[in-house]
């Protein structure tokens, strides 16, 4: 059975970045997403999701009062904190035992990735998705090294200053990567991102 999730963070890139993250995890299903307090609060008596991952630092108000109140129509709910503050989050006495980690925004990626393997059990076994070798195998060295570029969450034109070429020119090859890969345009962003954690994850 999936754990419904929803995430709530008021940067729309970031989000966005999450969303297609977590939506390549097996038995992690993203039920809504949130930029606010108060929509937050809301998702989460709509949906009570078994795991809130959550930024503090809200435009009209603070993440905790989303935890407190996940806390509150599920119980049994886990919160993972993604903040440039973890490292002066101070865990209110009202949330204890609910917060499964508190991320420094910076690494989130990584150890995200890291905390969901001992949250979802199905996570550990990989994604569904290409693996590692078998995506080399398919690509030239310079896709796999644009492939890895769009996993950071490079867009093209980040992708082509950082590799001396035009966007036009990543463009092109985010197609035949595509094509040889059999993904389509968001599916081969989600692969991408999930095959950089996943290849990451390896190297430690």
């Amino acid at each position: 059975m999936s754990l419904k999730c929803v995430i709530v963070e008021d940067q729309t890139m970031f989000l966005q970045m999450l969303d297609n993250m977590l939506r390549t995890v097996p038995d992690l299903e993203v039920v809504a997403t949130a930029q606010t307090e108060a929509q937050g609060v809301a998702a989460c008596e709509q949906h009570k999701p078994d795991l809130l991952v959550l930024d503090l630092a809200l435009p009209d108000g603070n993440g905790v009062n989303v935890a407190r109140r996940l806390t509150e129509v599920n119980p049994s709910g886990k919160t993972i904190i993604l903040s440039g503050e973890a490292s002066t989050f101070v865990c209110p006495s009202s949330l204890n035992g609910k917060i499964h980690a508190v991320l420094d925004k910076t690494q989130a990626f990584d150890d995200l990735s890291e905390e969901l393997k001992t949250l979802l059990p199905a996570a550990r076994g990989g994604s569904r998705l290409a693996r590692g070798g078998d995506v080399r195998g398919k690509l030239t060295a310079r896709e796999y090294e644009i492939f890895g570029l769009i996993g950071r969450g490079l867009m093209s034109k980040e992708i082509g200053e950082a590799l001396g070429i035009s966007a036009l020119t990543v463009q092109t090859h985010r197609r035949k990567i595509a094509e040889k890969l059999g993904t389509s345009g968001p599916e081969l962003v989600q692969q991408a991102i999930r095959h950089y954690h996943e290849t990451m994850g390896a190297r430690r």
